[in-house]
């Protein structure tokens, strides 16, 4: 019969062996995620360049729409809202014709009774699943039993629309910001955004398709 002392050393060396396993698993799955989030930079920085380079150069003829809305909010007042739609067309085998597909969008909603202003990015991948999600604005945030106002900073990662991390970043003005954990607060403002890219998709589609 196998010893106390032997049955607590073979438990011990099984418990080593699955506490490598699950930091192995871990590792991995964290390179994934890192070398997802820089091939999404790329993309983005990507994306920035053929913008700049299409609206800057006369020659190449310009695919993106930009909407101006004004409209009154109950509890915030007028706004002015810009959004910037850019895009590109493919060939559809099936249907026969060209479809245009949204690339990024862009959109900054400024309120004129309070004078804030709200920026927000877009960027879907070539399937047209959200890509990278980006927005600022000024805000309140719960400390202790206070509500305080605070400038946020918010970028979302995603992976075929699935989100794999986030960065927030929280200060008392745009030139103090901080990162800090992700809680249900913010989380809220990035999941508000996620609905977002399935209702802009929508909305180009139904202006160009």
């Amino acid at each position: 019969a196998l010893s106390l002392a032997k049955i607590f050393a073979m438990r011990r060396i099984l418990l080593i062996s699955v506490l490598i396993t699950m930091c192995s698993f871990c590792h991995a799955q964290n390179a994934n995620v890192q070398a997802k989030i820089a091939e999404i930079r790329k993309m983005y920085n990507n994306e920035m360049e053929w913008i700049n380079t299409m609206l800057g150069d006369e020659t190449i003829p310009d695919d993106y729409i930009s909407a101006k809305i004004r409209h009154n909010h109950a509890g915030s007042g007028q706004s002015d809202e810009t959004i910037e739609f850019y895009f590109s067309d493919d060939f559809d085998e099936e249907i026969g014709y060209y479809v245009s597909s949204v690339n990024f969008v862009r959109r900054t909603t400024v309120y004129t009774v309070s004078e804030n202003k709200t920026y927000e990015e877009f960027l879907y991948d070539a399937e047209g699943f959200p890509a990278f999600y980006y927005t600022s604005f000024p805000t309140y945030l719960k400390e202790g039993d206070d509500l305080v106002e605070k400038f946020v900073e918010l970028r979302a990662y995603y992976d075929k629309g699935k989100q794999i991390h986030t960065i927030c970043k929280v200060g008392d003005d745009a030139s103090s910001l901080k990162e800090v954990p992700n809680t249900e607060e913010l989380d809220d403002y990035l999941f508000r955004g996620f609905l977002q890219f399935g209702k802009l998709k929508d909305a180009l589609g139904g202006m160009l398709n």
